[in-house]
């Protein structure tokens, strides 16, 4: 029997009643024995009920154990959803096969609504994602770490609409929300602080990226070579860069990229990966470019297994455009950065850095009208942009384009 089924059995008999007895609208007397033999477990619904007819608290009948196996079950569900919008096909299986079946209704209603969390989320609907995470929010819920979930999609895609503010605080919400004992809170926990740390990153707020990165840092030893390891380390290279440490950058970067040989997942990831690997690389002193090319290599060898390829292809072409005017081939870098350019599939770091490479080639070869034009289409990105989210190195190469030639 399962806590609850002993706790309901023996309040019954300690007040003379009969399964019979407790039998109630919703509640018939057939389900009252499976519930009592642990073969069902209720809704809260149901302990209400229950509770009102023996006269009772519902909060006695429920114990704290039957609440942590089933944020443990929803966890589960989690975890097997993220793993199939990750790409990992093989690990979703396996966790749903683990849940068995459930009567629960409020549980499978959190099952379904969360499921629809996930497909808004791999379909970029970030608008329809926030009303459908407000509405979960507000529903029953199975525990604190599977709300901090929530809030970490609710960060991913605060952020991509531009909502910086509410980002941060929406990934510092589910950092608290996910404290309990487990695995799997731990596993969501570390989660967070991912997720913390890459808005922090992006809204510029990088000493306070700083502290969740050595909290991070702390966790890696236990956290294997999965896809949670891979994003620790990229995270950390992240705001290494930003932070102007490009060895350090450049080191766990390194180290994200050599997990992928162990990651059989989420392809659009690993291409993500792959290019920060390359972009990071292009931005550290003394750098092998032959190693940058194998990368963008890889990445454009992948690209035709990815449902939505136009910011891995057009982040791909910045590179490349990079690399031909570090070879000399200033047309050939023109021509590449204006096509990244074009697919407006870039974010506004990556427009900026290709904007500056089209001022950097025009007056390689001096060609001012070029250049005239290229300063131009520059300064019409810099009225536009966000400058909290991009690289603050970045701004100081600004400067010097501005100071070279006017």
């Amino acid at each position: 029997m399962t806590r609850f089924g002993a706790r309901l059995r023996a309040a019954r008999q300690q007040r003379g009643l009969s399964q019979k007895d407790l039998a109630c609208p919703g509640v018939s007397m057939s389900y009252v024995s499976r519930l009592e033999s642990g073969e069902r477990v209720p809704s809260a619904a149901v302990v209400r009920r229950l509770a009102e007819v023996l006269d009772m608290d519902p909060d006695e009948l429920m114990v704290d154990e039957d609440r942590t196996a089933m944020q443990d079950e929803a966890l589960a569900w989690c975890e097997a959803l993220l793993a199939y919008h990750d790409g990992d096909l093989l690990m979703a299986v396996d966790l749903l096969e683990t849940l068995g079946k459930r009567s629960d209704e409020e549980m499978f209603g959190w099952c379904v609504r969360w499921t629809r969390l996930v497909m808004l989320a791999r379909q970029r609907d970030h608008d329809g994602l926030l009303l459908a995470a407000a509405k979960l929010r507000k529903s029953w819920t199975p525990g604190p770490a599977v709300d901090a979930l929530v809030e970490v999609m609710r960060a991913q895609a605060l952020r991509r609409l531009g909502r910086s503010a509410e980002s941060v605080r929406a990934a510092t919400e589910a950092v608290e929300l996910a404290h309990g004992e487990g695995e799997r809170v731990r596993r969501v926990h570390t989660r967070a602080l991912i997720a913390l740390c890459s808005e922090l990153a992006a809204a510029g707020r990088l000493a306070d990226a700083e502290q969740v990165v050595d909290q991070l840092s702390a966790r890696l030893p236990d956290l294997g070579r999965d896809r949670l390891a891979i994003s620790t380390w990229w995270v950390r290279a992240r705001v290494a860069d930003r932070l102007g440490d490009r060895t350090e950058a450049a080191h766990c970067i390194r180290e994200a990229v050599g997990l992928l040989d162990d990651y059989d997942g989420d392809p659009e990831f690993r291409c993500r990966v792959r290019l920060a690997g390359a972009s990071i690389a292009l931005r550290t002193p003394g750098a092998n470019l032959d190693d940058i090319v194998a990368l963008l290599d890889v990445v454009e060898a992948t690209v035709a297994v990815i449902s939505k390829p136009a910011e891995i292809v057009a982040h791909a072409q910045a590179l490349r455009g990079e690399l031909a005017l570090r070879y000399g081939e200033v047309d050939r870098a023109c021509e590449l950065a204006s096509q990244a350019l074009e697919t407006e599939a870039l974010d506004e770091e990556q427009q900026l850095r290709c904007s500056l490479l089209l001022v950097r080639a025009a007056d390689e070869v001096d060609d001012s009208e070029r250049a005239a034009a290229a300063r131009l289409a520059l300064a019409a990105l810099l009225d536009r942009i966000n400058p909290e989210g991009v690289d603050p190195l970045l701004w100081r190469d600004v400067a010097r384009i501005a100071l070279r030639k006017h």
